[in-house]
């Protein structure tokens, strides 16, 4: 699913490969911010001004909303219990959507009260890292805390452990594997932090603070720091295998064999995944193969599959991909254990599948769509 949300205080969820209108919904009044929306297998949660809302995933019927009674400054992150954000008073808070002991999970018709946590030293602006029974969340504080997310009603909560680092944390935490956060902060460093053991795994200095979220696809970290660096980094190590300028722009998207790329100028250039290497610069994607996307102002990075998504300010959107690649490609295999997962007593590790067979692709082009 794709979702958009206007200044209008509409909200739409479309088709992701097709672009066909699946429903929408009218939310509030005007709202002059938006913040990316989280979803679970029920329901979509997004913000609008100082409200909280949960839509029906197949539907769009609004489900509940909650006044924060503050204006929230991260996404929306959940679990299949538990939906929280970030406030602008440097707070975490959770809400339950269901009772545990409930075995049809029949959602509240109010969600309760969970937990909160307070962090330091301004908004929090870092999107929570929700991982099963824990939580991990960074803050203006310059520390990364995990918690105990899934407790009873009448526990006190519980932090587990921080660590801390030199600069504010303002950009989403990554995740690698099952136990591997990344953590982006504007010390200049990305770390590697084992979520069960509180343990730095490594440690890449990026040259400049960065400030927008590590992206991961397969074994491979992608890190674009303030200076308009692109790094990919080896998940298991840190250690760089190539890095190229970002020409003032944006990551967009990972294929198996490229990245793709936004300039200053939101023109789109190609670079090779293996080398690091330009392969098409955005001069020859505007000017030879006539490809103009400046009118698309609104690109986003998706840390899901290969598909490139772009919007003009107007409401148009438009997805790419690459010739031939029919199916999109997931950048994680979707039949690994979720991040967060401990496996049971005795069982044996889960091996690495194999990534999708798939055709190489040369280019891209246009995905059908209907906005």
């Amino acid at each position: 699913m794709f979702f958009a949300q206007t200044n209008l205080g509409n909200f739409y969820a479309y088709d992701a490969e097709s672009g066909r209108l699946l429903w929408s919904a009218h939310l509030t009044r005007r709202s002059a911010t938006a913040q990316p929306v989280s979803v679970n297998s029920r329901l979509v949660f997004m913000t609008s001004s100082n409200e909280l809302f949960g839509l029906d995933r197949g539907t769009g019927r609004l489900v509940f909303r909650v006044n924060l009674g503050i204006l929230p400054t991260s996404a929306t992150a959940c679990d299949e219990q538990h939906v929280m954000v970030g406030l602008s008073n440097g707070k975490l808070v959770a809400f339950q959507l269901y009772d545990p002991a409930d075995k049809k999970k029949a959602l509240y018709e109010h969600p309760r009260d969970a937990w909160n946590w307070q962090t330091l030293g301004g908004p929090l602006t870092s999107r929570p890292l929700p991982a099963q029974q824990f939580v991990a969340f960074g803050g203006q504080d310059g520390k990364l805390d995990v918690a105990l997310a899934d407790l009873p009603q009448d526990m006190i909560p519980v932090m587990l452990y921080r660590i801390g680092t030199v600069g504010p944390i303002v950009a989403p935490l990554g995740a690698y594997g099952t136990r591997t956060v990344l953590v982006p902060s504007t010390d200049k460093n990305v770390y590697a932090v084992d979520l069960f053991g509180a343990e730095v795994k490594w440690t890449y200095p990026s040259g400049a603070p960065v400030t927008q979220q590590p992206m991961v696809a397969d074994d491979d970290i992608y890190v674009t720091n303030t200076a308009g660096l692109l790094t990919c980094l080896d998940a298991r190590t840190g250690a760089a295998k190539w890095s190229t300028s970002t020409q003032g722009g944006r990551l967009l998207s990972v294929s198996k064999q490229r990245v793709y790329l936004e300039s200053h100028d939101d023109d789109l250039f190609i670079v090779d995944r293996g080398t690091g290497q330009i392969l098409a610069s955005p001069r020859v994607t505007l000017q030879r193969a006539g490809l103009n996307l400046r009118e698309f102002t609104l690109a986003l990075t998706n840390d899901l599959t290969d598909r490139l998504y772009t919007a003009t300010a107007g409401g148009l959107v438009l997805s790419l991909r690459e010739i031939g690649q029919l199916q999109p490609r997931p950048l994680r295999d979707p039949k690994l254990p979720p991040f967060g997962y401990i496996p049971p007593e005795g069982a044996m590790p889960t091996p690495a599948a194999a990534p999708p067979a798939e055709t190489p692709a040369p280019a891209a082009e246009a995905a059908p769509a209907n906005p």
